[in-house]
């Protein structure tokens, strides 16, 4: 005996992909240098920013279209599954974001499976020379789409 069973029409649904993940980028007030701004952030906060391999820059246009290169410092942990980078916002003759250029620094927590934001924002604002720190969120630069390392 031969029975068909009859079928409802087959509902199509669409994946939407996000290609772009936010993740928050911390601006820094700071009368500190580069350097002993990452010694300090290695020193209250346990971490391990190196600066970055000479001939490594973090290239972005400006908006002239003209490519400029910035000096960073990062920290990667396969172990904490982090990836945090710290920028100077105003280096080679060249402001990064001059429309945020009381901005000494961007501390931007790429990958972050360390720290709770709020309590980070409270442990730097006690670093001495740290004056002031903001959050922000990726989707605010465009600058966060260079940062795949």
């Amino acid at each position: 005996m031969l029975s068909f069973v009859s079928m409802s029409r087959v509902k199509k649904i669409k994946l939407e992909i996000d290609d772009e993940i936010e993740f928050p980028i911390l601006g820094l007030s700071t009368a500190l240098g580069d350097y002993r701004l990452a010694w300090e952030l290695n020193s209250k906060l346990n971490l391990k920013f190196e600066r970055s391999v000479e001939g490594t820059y973090f290239s972005i246009p400006d908006k002239s279209k003209k490519t400029v290169d910035y000096d960073y410092y990062s920290y990667v942990s396969e172990e904490d599954m982090s990836k945090f980078f710290l920028v100077k916002n105003k280096q080679k003759g060249s402001t990064l974001f001059s429309d945020r250029d009381r901005l000494d620094f961007f501390l931007v927590l790429r990958d972050n499976f360390i720290y709770d934001i709020e309590d980070l924002i409270l442990d730097l604002r006690k670093i001495r020379g740290v004056i002031a720190v903001f959050s922000f969120s990726s989707s605010e630069f465009e600058f966060s789409e260079y940062l795949n390392d």
